[in-house]
């Protein structure tokens, strides 16, 4: 986990027991950095973080006013690695709703980036955060090729960790790189219900690959987050080479 994402938590949980009440002004940037040990950059950051979350407000001349205990919006996440996912996967809560084998037609197939015709087990589910129980953070549909889908069995029934973590304990098969691709979609009318949401509303939705050493895919994950539940940040840093 990034320092700056370790500072915006910490930060959280004094928010959220009243160390800094709802209304009053957070100490200053450079008192942080003193406390946390990190540079004002890092902090910005963190504070920048629950500014995102709706969680505080910073204003010049005035400084940082804590606004809400809870993010206003679904989740928050800073994904830039495999641990990152992980990390993700231990803050949220996966129910399973359904398995079945299917044939991937055209379309799935270009989703999938397969073969019209390849065999693969579909596994549907919802992602929950704790923090808000009445509406789901995202519907996801993964799909195993067969022969690691006989081998993970129920277990993808846990309510958590990432599957790609039980496929990788319990089949060997390692993941040696994640290729993710996002988009913006509406909710379908099939899912509105399910997901608590307006059909036709935005949404994301990110598609993962879980590519092996042998350039082998056992696993792909399409999820789709209603957009007032999931915000998905990338940090980009200049390249001195």
């Amino acid at each position: 986990m990034a320092r700056y994402e370790e500072v915006a938590r910490s930060l959280t949980r004094r928010i959220e027991d009243s160390t800094y009440p709802v209304g009053s002004r957070m100490p200053t940037e450079l008192d942080l950095a003193d406390e946390y040990a990190v540079s004002r950059a890092t902090v910005r950051s963190a504070l920048a973080n629950l500014e995102r979350m709706g969680m505080v407000t910073r204003r010049r001349r005035i400084g940082t006013v804590v606004e809400s205990v809870r993010p206003k919006i679904g989740y928050a996440r800073t994904v830039t690695s495999m641990s990152d996912l992980v990390q993700y996967s231990t803050e949220t809560r996966r129910e399973v709703l359904g398995q079945e084998p299917i044939v991937a037609d055209v379309a799935l197939a270009r989703k999938l980036r397969c073969k019209p015709g390849e065999h693969w087990v579909h596994i549907t589910m919802l992602r929950h955060n704790d923090g808000d129980a009445t509406k789901p953070l995202c519907h996801t549909d993964v799909y195993l090729v067969p022969e690691v889908a006989e081998m993970v069995g129920s277990r993808v029934e846990q309510p958590d960790g990432l599957i790609n973590e039980i496929v990788e304990r319990v089949t060997g098969r390692l993941t040696d790189r994640v290729e993710q691709h996002i988009g913006a979609r509406a909710v379908p009318k099939d899912l509105a219900g399910t997901l608590h949401a307006k059909a036709g509303s935005p949404a994301l939705e990110i598609v993962r690959r879980y590519v092996e050493g042998s350039g082998t895919v056992g696993q792909v994950t399409v999820s789709l987050h209603p957009a007032d539940r999931f915000e998905y940040t990338v940090i980009m840093e200049r390249s001195d080479q």
